[in-house]
């Protein structure tokens, strides 16, 4: 029986690979060439301080292709690699106004640009105040069944 588990395990885990794995041609490529994008996200709160933004998406493109799309870390921070050339890099955060600016990218260079994000007024889609009642007694309804169960 502990076999069949374990098999049955190797066998979730290879399809979770193969589901988030991309292994089309373009994910594969090496690119050459280019050059280097860094940066920060901020975004001014409800006291107009500055503070980094986290997961704000910053989204490279080129004549309208994507080329890049990252996540900024902890720090609001991110780093791009991007081809040659003249890029419109758009960031993105849920609460905040997008903003887009050019930027030239030169073979080999590194170019810095920093982003401030204004607060957009728009109300961020949030559980309703009366489901969290509803989850909390469900849970524990689980919670009880389970433990019953476990007692047999």
């Amino acid at each position: 029986m502990n076999r069949r588990i374990a098999l049955a395990c190797m066998a979730l885990m290879a399809l979770a690979l193969a589901y988030f794995v991309d292994f089309s041609s373009d994910a594969m490529a090496v690119r050459t060439g280019g050059g280097m994008l860094k940066g920060a996200v901020w975004g001014y709160n409800m006291y107009d301080e500055a503070t980094p933004l986290v997961w704000a998406r910053v989204s490279a493109y080129s004549d309208g292709v994507l080329v890049e799309s990252v996540s900024t870390g902890l720090n609001g921070s991110f780093v791009m690699f991007l081809p040659s050339g003249l890029l419109n890099v758009t960031v993105e955060h849920p609460g905040f106004k997008t903003q887009t600016k050019v930027i030239a990218i030169s073979e080999g260079a590194m170019a810095q640009m920093n982003f401030y994000l204004e607060r957009s007024e728009i109300p961020i889609p949030e559980f309703e105040a009366y489901l969290l009642p509803i989850i909390a007694v469900v849970l524990l309804v689980l919670t009880k069944a389970v433990a019953k169960r476990k007692r047999r």
